[in-house]
């Protein structure tokens, strides 16, 4: 199975993806990533979906190998750049699935533009209202100045790297902690445009049949909770899945994916 990495032009310059070859009959599945990492990320699903469904995983504005916006966007900026490196990259209509600030970005770009994303995927929501969003704004939204000392890196080497989930091998992360240093110091805009989106207003306006892959971690409940906002959604809970889920369960969310997307697919090709 072969991962092809290729550029489209987009609104900040040029947009980088990763995909797999296009599989007749199926619509590509769009992924987007969590901040600040990139679409890596999506590698282990792409290895299990390779030949029964092309996956196009997006690499955001700023992020992975991206080129980024002269200053910090709002989240519909995000989506409108995605959408218009779908419609360069994909024949649409497409699915989409977005991760943690990718979830928002996804659910914006449906909103913008039914016509072109069918279905939506969503697998940690970052509905921060659920807990406490000033002290995770805090924590997430901190700007890394870039300075010359190799010590203002250990604190994300730690967290990326040292005191990873067991079940992320070590190359996947120091690939992590790679991605995100190569945001900085601007690493926290999408975090920032995620935190400014208005989720109770925009969630109940999400017009496409929508699933809610739902790991256990902190983000399980919040998950819930936005879900509830959604007016046509489906919740399927992962029990025993951290929140690298893409590491430690991609067999399973493949097997979900294909369930729930493999019955839309029927169901929109009897309707016409």
């Amino acid at each position: 199975m072969t991962i092809s990495k290729r550029y489209v032009a987009g609104r900040y310059g040029q947009v980088h993806l990763r995909e797999t070859q296009a599989v007749a009959g199926q619509r590509p599945l769009i992924c987007l990533h969590a901040t600040a990492y990139s679409s890596r990320t999506f590698e282990p699903l792409m290895e299990k979906l390779a030949g029964r469904r092309q996956l196009i995983a997006l690499d955001t504005p700023g992020y992975g190998q991206s080129d980024a916006p002269p200053t910090p966007i709002a989240l519909a900026d995000y989506a409108r750049a995605m959408l218009e490196a779908v419609v360069a990259a994909a024949a649409s209509p497409v699915d989409l699935l977005g991760y943690h600030t990718g979830a928002y970005i996804a659910a914006e770009a449906a909103i913008l533009a039914p016509g072109v994303v069918r279905n939506l995927v969503m697998i940690g929501i970052p509905y921060f209202e659920a807990l406490d969003p000033v002290a995770w704004r805090s924590r997430l939204c901190h700007r890394h100045e870039l300075g010359g000392e190799l010590a203002q890196f250990s604190e994300r080497w730690d967290y990326l790297v040292a005191s990873r989930d067991p079940v992320i091998p070590l190359g996947r992360a120091f690939a992590n902690f790679r991605d995100e240093l190569a945001a900085w110091p601007n690493g926290s805009w999408a975090h920032e445009a995620m935190f400014d989106w208005d989720a109770d207003a925009r969630l109940p306006m999400v017009p496409v049949p929508t699933l809610i892959l739902n790991p256990q971690g902190h983000l399980a409940e919040p998950s819930r909770q936005a879900a509830a906002l959604i007016p046509d959604h489906a919740i399927e809970e992962l029990p025993g899945l951290s929140p690298a889920i893409f590491d430690a369960g991609s067999e399973r969310v493949a097997a979900k994916l294909e369930e729930w997307l493999g019955i839309s697919t029927l169901v929109s090709s009897e309707q016409g």
